[in-house]
């Protein structure tokens, strides 16, 4: 790569007068600056531009995949760490082996600690929850039952304690299909404090987002939404310098 820029360099350096040249220059660089998406909307694109340049720690509640449809994986592959959390025991096997520096968990994330019905259409959908109205409200719309699984839950803050989490730790993403709200209230913000959340929000209008008892909850808390990509709301702790 190192030896492809230089070329590029000297090429500039020659023929950038010429139009024709010069729209291949412009080609060739945006090749070279290219940043790989694994988000499932694009989401890791501005977690990166937030943390751009850091070596972190994230907690990635609902990771479903370790590569395809994670926020994590980009801060992953530039040397982060962090705690992944999942309803299904295949998908931690996977985070194992692709992500083995980090610590992966099956368990379901909630207020309370004992078990829970977890509601499962198949391991590698993003669409199981803890939610039993949002599992009927999927299997109308696709079309396909789901079957109950018991999981044992617990609350963030004991596992976050219990895994040595860094107290001011940089990411917490949570995507959990309508169990987002019961993540935080697992979560003593006073202990933990991350800089950043980044966690769906199920409005139909952007407007109500800020109706919403996560965004309520997280103001209370001390938190400002700066960004929202498609479902994915950010927020930022208040002495959080972005950009």
């Amino acid at each position: 790569m190192c030896y492809l820029k230089l070329m590029i360099r000297k090429f500039k350096e020659k023929f950038i007068k010429n139009k024709l040249f010069y729209k291949f220059y412009r080609y060739l660089k945006y090749k070279l600056n290219y940043f790989p998406s694994y988000g499932a909307t694009g989401e890791d694109v501005l977690i990166n531009k937030i943390f751009k340049g850091k070596i972190g720690f994230y907690v990635d509640v609902g990771a479903l995949h370790p590569v395809n449809g994670s926020n994590t994986y980009n801060l992953y592959k530039n040397g982060w760490k962090g705690i992944n959390f999942d309803l299904m025991n295949e998908n931690i096997k996977l985070f194992r082996i692709f992500r083995p520096k980090d610590i992966s968990l099956n368990l379901a994330v909630s207020s309370k600690t004992g078990f829970i019905n977890s509601y499962i259409f198949d391991s590698g959908s993003g669409l199981n929850t803890l939610e039993k109205k949002w599992a009927e409200k999927w299997k109308k719309k696709i079309n396909k039952d789901y079957k109950i699984v018991k999981i044992k839950k617990d609350k963030l803050n004991n596992l976050l304690k219990k895994y040595n989490c860094p107290p001011n730790f940089d990411l917490l993403n949570v995507d959990v299909e309508g169990h987002e709200i019961d993540v935080l209230k697992g979560l003593n913000l006073k202990m933990f404090k991350p800089q950043v959340i980044t966690i769906e929000i199920h409005s139909k209008k952007t407007e109500d987002i800020f109706k919403s008892e996560v965004y309520k909850y997280l103001k209370k808390n001390g938190y400002d939404l700066f960004s929202q990509y498609y479902m994915t709301s950010f927020f930022k702790i208040k002495n959080f310098e972005i950009f």
